[in-house]
């Protein structure tokens, strides 16, 4: 007997089956890793080529805010706090473990989002939109990782 999916799963998997996933995919900007679910990993490509794993909380997906972290692929674990992607502007405050190393300080992140509710009127065009999902959440993270504001890797993180 298979196990059954839920709908917020079910949800998530036909959002990276659409043809925007997969030309963001085809493109090199990201790259599903995994789904064990309630959580995804994915990677999103940088301008130096570095491939950064994130692991995507989706419990009541796309209804509920996902939550992101950058994650290690190796040791399948949080990224270490000094490996996150590192930049200036922008980048510098999305990827900010030091604010809260399980969120990126971004308005589609539930983490986030608390306490920050003044994000959806001052940054709506990166506030959480069921109806584009994860392709919004990565479409904001590969924007950040692909700027002038993002610095190169050192190591890989991926």
């Amino acid at each position: 007997m298979e196990p059954t999916i839920g709908a917020d799963e079910r949800a998530f998997r036909s959002h990276v089956e659409r043809p925007d996933f997969q030309i963001g995919e085809a493109k090199g900007q990201w790259r599903l890793v995994r789904i064990d679910w309630p959580h995804s990993v994915i990677t999103v490509r940088a301008h130096d080529g570095t491939d950064w794993a994130f692991r995507f909380d989706l419990p009541g997906y796309p209804a509920a805010l996902p939550n992101a972290r950058p994650w290690d692929l190796e040791a399948n674990a949080p990224l270490a706090n000094s490996r996150w992607p590192q930049g200036t502007g922008r980048v510098a405050a999305a990827f900010n473990p030091n604010w809260n190393a399980a969120a990126l300080y971004l308005p589609c992140d539930r983490l986030a989002l608390a306490g920050h509710e003044q994000w959806l009127v001052q940054h709506p065009e990166k506030a959480w939109s069921p109806p584009r999902g994860i392709i919004h959440y990565l479409e904001i993270i590969h924007d950040l990782l692909a700027s002038h504001q993002h610095l190169a890797a050192v190591g890989a993180a991926a």
